[in-house]
């Protein structure tokens, strides 16, 4: 399955359109505006849509991590005690 159009939007620029569309539905649910029920819905809708794409953008990446085994027993001693020596500095 083909994916749809896609847009390059900063975070930056969503969150102006962010504050607006909350304060539009804050003032909507305080009673302070009398807004249409549809387009108080779709703004809604779209808030939670463009959180979620955010999120999305700014998710870290899974990073590796470099670990050795270290089978012999004598050199398990030797790394236990410089590693030791490494946290005491």
């Amino acid at each position: 399955m083909a994916k749809g159009p896609t847009t390059n939007v900063s975070n930056a620029k969503l969150k102006h359109l962010l504050k607006l569309a909350d304060t539009y539905c804050i003032k909507a649910e305080n009673g302070e505006w009398d807004v249409e029920k549809g387009t108080y819905q779709a703004i809604k809708k779209a808030v939670d849509n463009v959180k979620t794409e955010m999120f999305k953008q700014s998710r870290q990446r899974r990073k590796t991590m470099k670990i050795d085994y270290i089978a012999d027993q004598e050199r398990r001693e030797f790394q236990k005690q410089q590693f030791e020596r490494e946290m005491e500095m």
